[in-house]
């Protein structure tokens, strides 16, 4: 381990020292008071008109009643129709291996 220079420690325990004596920022005896006023001032409620509310009620209506027919109809891909099975068979000649050769 290299031992630090003594300059370089001088520096450090000067700069580190230069910290004592000095106290905590202390705010103005009224900013909290400033700054809650200018929240209640400047608060303005927010107003949604009744269509509005009516419109977002609506779509959020259609969009769970198309979900839950999405999820309520069978896919196509759950069903197998045997006929079609076999002509993919054929067609693949995908046939048992237990055939003697």
């Amino acid at each position: 381990m290299d031992l630090m220079e003594p300059e370089k420690e001088q520096r450090i325990n000067h700069i580190l020292g230069s910290l004592t004596g000095m106290q905590r920022a202390e705010p103005g005896p009224f900013l909290y008071a400033k700054i809650r006023h200018r929240l209640v001032a400047t608060a303005t409620p927010v107003v949604v008109s009744r269509p509005m509310v009516w419109l977002v009620a609506a779509a959020f209506s259609a969009l769970v009643l198309l979900n839950w027919r999405a999820m309520g109809q069978p896919s196509g891909a759950d069903q197998a129709d045997p006929a079609s099975l076999d002509a993919v068979v054929t067609s693949l000649q995908l046939f048992p291996s237990n055939q003697p050769y």
